[in-house]
């Protein structure tokens, strides 16, 4: 694995990070590029956990930090969807490489509740990444691990599963978009939500903790 592409963390001090939760469409880290972490702290690990708790909450198989509102390089994935069962997998700095075939399968988003639809991806995949441990990670993907995987992915991009439908379909999720847009403003304006320039100054605050040297 290239370092300039897919730098090791170190691990550091201990610094909390506290009490994560799920954002929702359009809540501005979703469309927020990622940065590489250069520290593993106990705020990162303990941030791991909870991504974990609360991807089974929600009965997903897989949470991206920007979904908990984290403008960092890293994501959970259990395909399972069951804390009891399966392999938990959490990747900090990946990089995908090697994509081949392709698959169309319907997929869904935690943070864009009720929104369905067939998404077309490459069949097989290669993730490269470091584990809470600092261990590197190498994996030749396929299927649904794969199609999760880049599900993810797409998220350290500020990229959503709408973004790669075509077209027409598009146009059918447009009202569905809307309508969650509506609802986070509606709880924006009703103080349920802090206002964009306090969450846009946590998510650097944030990045400038363990994203910079």
């Amino acid at each position: 694995m290239s370092s300039s592409q897919n730098p090791e963390p170190q691990p550091s001090a201990e610094s909390s990070i506290g009490k994560l939760c799920l954002v929702e469409y359009p809540h501005p880290a979703l469309f927020r590029k990622s940065k590489p972490l250069l520290r593993i702290d106990g705020g990162v690990r303990d941030a791991v956990e909870q991504m974990f708790d609360i991807m089974y909450e929600s009965h997903g198989v897989g949470l991206a930090a920007n979904q908990v509102a984290l403008p960092y390089r890293m994501f959970v994935v259990n395909v399972t969807g069951d804390p009891d069962s399966g392999e938990e997998l959490a990747f900090l700095n990946p990089i995908l490489t090697r994509p081949r075939g392709t698959a169309i399968q319907e997929e869904g988003c935690l943070s864009l509740p009720g929104l369905r639809a067939d998404v077309r991806r490459p069949q097989r995949v290669v993730v490269e990444a470091w584990s809470v441990d600092g261990q590197p990670i190498r994996i030749d993907l396929d299927g649904f691990l794969a199609r999760v995987v880049q599900h993810e992915f797409d998220h350290l991009d500020g990229r959503l599963f709408t973004d790669r439908l075509p077209d027409a379909a598009g146009l059918e999720v447009k009202r569905d978009l809307e309508l969650l847009e509506d609802i986070y403003h509606g709880k924006q304006s009703r103080g349920e939500l802090p206002p964009e320039d306090i969450i846009m100054a946590e998510l650097d605050r944030l990045e400038d903790q363990r994203c910079k040297s």
